[in-house]
């Protein structure tokens, strides 16, 4: 989970070893909301929950969809899944990250995250394959009439969903790092939450 945090140091002039006191009246200083020239939108104009410093959020990596998982689930829909709305954070811990998406924390489960992100892939089965060393496989399921294959990381700790959409894959990811449920009720969560942001995701 990438967590952004803005530092701003004010400071006063110092002349001949003496500090001097910041300016005060009319002088007002502040950093602009929005870095300029990054795009702060969906494909759809929607603004994302949250301000990017990334110019390559959107990528050659995670293009494949126009779905935005950031803007995916409505506000009733996260609080349906015990989420903080407010809570919204960009997936990416970097420039030209290949996930796209965001995490949200849970209300009621302290450290416990869902996250859902896009990237490119080669369809659903080709990606089964090529992550079959490192993703527990557990079955599929069916929602709104699509393949949905679940998986997760050994442990128990964590269940996933893998949903395609155009030529790219939608992960939605709960994540339980400490007091963790039985994994069929992690996995329950990250089933309800793909359920209830599905029929936004371009087939």
């Amino acid at each position: 989970m990438a967590v952004l945090a803005g530092v701003l140091l004010l400071s006063g002039c110092v002349t001949e070893g003496t500090a001097q006191p910041a300016p005060t009246g009319d002088v007002v200083r502040s950093m602009p909301s929005t870095p300029p020239g990054i795009r702060q939108t969906d494909d759809n104009g929607v603004k994302l929950p949250f301000t990017t410093t990334f110019p390559r959020r959107w990528n050659s990596g995670n293009d494949g969809t126009a779905y935005e998982p950031c803007n995916g689930a409505s506000p009733e829909a996260l609080k349906d899944s015990g989420l903080d709305v407010s809570s919204a954070e960009d997936a990416a811990a970097a420039d030209f990250q290949t996930a796209r998406g965001c995490v949200w924390k849970y209300k009621e489960h302290e450290y416990a995250t869902l996250s859902q992100t896009v990237g490119n892939a080669d369809g659903l089965d080709a990606y089964k394959e090529q992550y079959s060393v490192s993703v527990r496989w557990q079955g599929e399921t069916s929602l709104g009439g699509r393949r949905v294959a679940i998986g997760g990381a050994p442990g128990g700790k964590t269940c996933e969903t893998f949903v395609a959409s155009g030529s790219a894959i939608v992960i939605t990811s709960a994540y339980f790092p400490a007091s963790a449920p039985p994994i069929d009720e992690i996995c329950d969560k990250a089933i309800a939450f793909t359920r209830a942001t599905i029929d936004q995701m371009p087939r």
